[in-house]
């Protein structure tokens, strides 16, 4: 595997941590779904502004030419940020992070398997459960 490519996948990690824990608070204050609405906002502005930066923002163009099922992402991203900030203040971040992992795991397994075709080993089957054993010794207080 590439290194660098798993720097960039942990930093991710840190980032969705950072980035629930900030939702929580602001929906703490104006509501999760308008948290959910705000983060979304400043999130395009952002990406739109490298966009424009990088000179890339002519590739939306093709927009139109893509199977339509590909431009639902964003019900998901929606959806994850909205259930992550009404979660973590009732579950604590640790716990509503670690389930949130468990749940990418096992979906992530499912999805390489049955879309991509991918062949799942014993060793990574293995993995998996152990990880959701872990996760169930960590969320017993």
């Amino acid at each position: 595997m590439n290194l660098f490519y798993m720097v960039l996948a942990i930093i991710a990690g840190i980032f969705t941590t950072i980035e629930s824990s900030i939702n929580s608070q602001l929906g703490k204050y104006i509501s999760p779904s308008l948290a959910t609405l705000h983060s979304l906002i400043v999130g395009m502005t952002f990406i739109l502004f490298i966009n424009l930066i990088n000179g890339k923002l002519y590739y939306y163009s093709k927009i139109t030419t893509v199977k339509p099922i590909w431009l639902i992402g964003g019900l998901f991203g929606a959806s994850i940020i909205y259930l992550s900030s009404s979660s973590i203040p009732r579950l604590g971040i640790s716990n509503t992070i670690i389930l949130i992992l468990s749940g990418q795991m096992l979906s992530g397994l499912l999805i390489d398997a049955i879309v991509n075709n991918v062949e799942i080993s014993v060793k990574k089957v293995a993995g998996l459960i152990l990880f959701l054993i872990g996760t169930i010794i960590y969320l017993k207080e």
